[in-house]
């Protein structure tokens, strides 16, 4: 009886550890096949090899250059400093931590990276991470408006709305305010297309 008592104890104690323990994304989770967030050129190219073709856009006032793949993962670099700024993944067979990929479901996003809000951009759904060493690296989950799996992953630096770019000041090169690239000659028509839509299988918000 002691014994069982006892036995029963150490489970109730280890369960309270467990559900105290925060499961965060890990460093591989902000990167794309060992490919990062402030990576150049170089070494997208090392890694992911040549892209397929590119294309430059404006996310709120950050000229950003992007590089898309057969695959459609899409590799954004910041056209000022050279950095990539932006990753985003579309290839089903590519697996974050403990096999979370395209068509994974809430619960088993969660339970590898922790409770988390559902966040509403631009009219998606999101489960955003950010990085805890580095508060402007976010991972970004996007979820099926209808039934709720993973669609989309998308590893950014860039602001996410306007009240994310008004603080954007404190991530050096990034700051559309320090930008050398004259973007006098953007209309107020134009900055409203300031959120990033790239049209690939599924309908993002970035």
């Amino acid at each position: 009886m002691k014994i069982r008592l006892m036995f029963i104890i150490m489970l109730i104690g280890a369960a309270i550890i467990t559900m105290g323990m925060k499961a965060v994304p890990t460093q591989a989770d902000f990167s794309c096949s060992g490919l990062k967030i402030g990576d150049d050129y170089t070494a997208m190219e090392k890694i992911l090899g040549k892209p397929w073709y590119s294309d430059n856009r404006f996310t709120y006032g950050i000229a950003v250059d992007y590089y898309m793949y057969r695959d459609k993962t899409c590799i954004g670099i910041d056209h000022r400093s050279g950095k990539i700024v932006d990753i985003i993944i579309a290839d089903r067979k590519y697996s974050l931590s403990q096999d979370v990929k395209i068509g994974a479901t809430p619960y088993k996003i969660q339970s590898v990276f922790g409770k988390n809000k559902k966040s509403l951009l631009n009219g998606n759904q999101y489960y955003i991470y950010t990085d805890i060493a580095n508060e402007r690296k976010r991972l970004l989950l996007q979820l099926d408006p209808m039934e709720d799996y993973l669609i989309g992953i998308r590893i950014t630096s860039l602001p996410l709305d306007d009240e994310d770019a008004d603080s954007y000041s404190d991530e050096p090169g990034t700051d559309p305010k320090e930008s050398n690239i004259d973007t006098s000659a953007i209309t107020a028509a134009d900055k409203t297309a300031h959120n990033i839509k790239l049209g690939f299988n599924y309908k993002r918000s970035w």
